[in-house]
């Protein structure tokens, strides 16, 4: 079965490849031109041997990246993922993205290889590797995005109750909405910088002159926890409504705090119910070990003794 798989895993490697790169063509062609007619500085062999491998391999990821990009549908959720993990969501950074999962891919591809040719498992398990593994590697990258979109979020909601009654105090201490989003992001640049660093690139924004609603809006898309989501709403319908900010403020801090309160019991209740299980596996065997293990001996020594003559 492995004569068979061989040539057909090549194949199918090799024209996945000869599809990615075959409009690399031109562009290197043009490359090249355009480095001769500009007067392109000779260097030595050596040199120009490391580089042109460099430029081929750096171009080929470039283009498969491209081909990727230009055949997938979820651009704007690659974007978006990108920026909830408080990355770059530009065209670049999408490509770089890319390239990285075709890296993963790639590694995986050959660590299955060698794991299907070299292991001793069944062949069953070997043929779900193979399948797998190129597929896991692609996966990897954007599940790793995924991680980090959550546990930025986690910190942001952490965080929101502390910042929303600072930036109340200073709503009715006679700062300006604006002037207390940048005074709250100064002061809790140590003790939330997730949060500091939105509310830093909001005032930012509302000083470089776009609009306040659309400065909120744009922190809504780098940012994925609902309770900030909440808070911007809050913010964008007082401003149209104009409500007093200071009063929905106070309310909503409260009722994140109650939350966050509810979110702390919901977990603490919880913990008994996971630490059964490591109680029962590792913890109660040891100590039945220590309490029974002196009477059992006792007991033996007992019976060995009155048994003797």
């Amino acid at each position: 079965m492995e004569i068979i798989i061989i040539p057909i895993t090549v194949l199918s490697i090799g024209y996945i490849i000869f599809m990615f790169l075959e409009e690399g063509g031109d562009s290197n062609v043009q490359r090249r031109l355009t480095e001769y007619s500009s007067g392109y500085d000779k260097r030595g062999n050596d040199n120009a041997e490391e580089e042109d491998s460099t430029d081929f391999l750096a171009n080929s990821m470039g283009n498969i990246a491209k081909n990727i990009a230009e055949k997938s549908k979820n651009l704007v959720m690659q974007k978006q993922l990108l920026a909830e993990a408080g990355l770059a969501s530009d065209d670049d950074a999408v490509l770089k993205h890319i390239q990285k999962k075709v890296t993963f891919t790639i590694g995986m591809t050959l660590l299955s290889l060698v794991m299907f040719f070299g292991g001793t498992a069944p062949a069953m398990i070997k043929m779900m590797l193979l399948l797998m593994g190129p597929l896991f590697g692609f996966k990897l990258p954007d599940m790793m995005l995924k991680s980090k979109s959550k546990n930025r979020a986690d910190e942001v909601t952490y965080s929101l109750p502390d910042a929303l009654d600072l930036l109340t105090v200073c709503v009715e201490a006679g700062l300006g909405l604006d002037s207390a989003i940048s005074r709250v992001a100064h002061e809790q640049r140590n003790s939330a910088p997730i949060l500091s660093f939105e509310f830093q690139r909001v005032s930012k924004d509302i000083l470089a002159g776009i609009p306040r609603s659309d400065a909120f809006r744009n922190l809504l898309k780098r940012n994925a926890s609902q309770e900030l989501r909440s808070f911007v709403g809050l913010l964008i319908q007082s401003d149209k409504l104009g409500t007093s900010i200071s009063q929905s403020l106070r309310v909503y801090s409260d009722a994140l705090r109650i939350k966050r309160r509810q979110k702390a019991e919901e977990l603490a209740s919880k913990a008994g119910v996971k630490m059964s299980l490591p109680l029962v596996l590792f913890i109660l065997p040891a100590t039945f070990v220590v309490i029974l293990a002196p009477a059992g001996i006792s007991m033996y020594t007992l019976f060995t003794s009155a048994g003797a003559p």
